[in-house]
């Protein structure tokens, strides 16, 4: 098992790149106008990806912070939320003729809460990022 743990420490330079990619998908896909109104069938799917999207940046934002020896797992979570809730926001402010949704919000947070989970499950587990994860 050393192969994989010495590729999840590798680079805090591969992580930092994954994160403003990530960043940047996130707000061309929430920000930029569209002519197109989502059906009601893939709504679902709309939500999913939101989860998804939001967990990835989480989790490269919290490996960055756990490469550069901070452990803490709350200011990941809340920088994770902002960001969140700073596209609402935004939605609602710029005029790019998207609607801000609570439950895309709420998909933002649950994306964030599992990437929370699998960074305390690594604190635990890789040496290299093993130190005191308070909450």
């Amino acid at each position: 098992m050393k192969k994989p743990t010495k590729l999840l420490t590798r680079s805090v330079k591969l992580y930092i790149t994954l994160l403003i990619l990530s960043t940047g998908v996130i707000l061309y896909g929430t920000l930029f106008p569209v002519s197109y109104k989502v059906p009601n069938s893939l709504v679902g799917m709309d939500k999913l990806v939101h989860l998804l999207m939001f967990g990835a940046w989480t989790l490269f934002y919290g490996l960055v912070r756990f490469l550069k020896k901070k452990y803490k797992l709350f200011p990941v979570f809340l920088v994770g939320a902002f960001f969140g809730l700073l596209i609402e926001v935004l939605q609602y402010l710029l005029p790019t003729q998207r609607t801000p949704e609570v439950m895309d919000f709420l998909a933002d947070i649950t994306g964030t809460g599992l990437a929370l989970i699998v960074l305390y499950i690594l604190s635990k587990r890789v040496s290299e990022f093993k130190a005191d994860t308070a909450l």
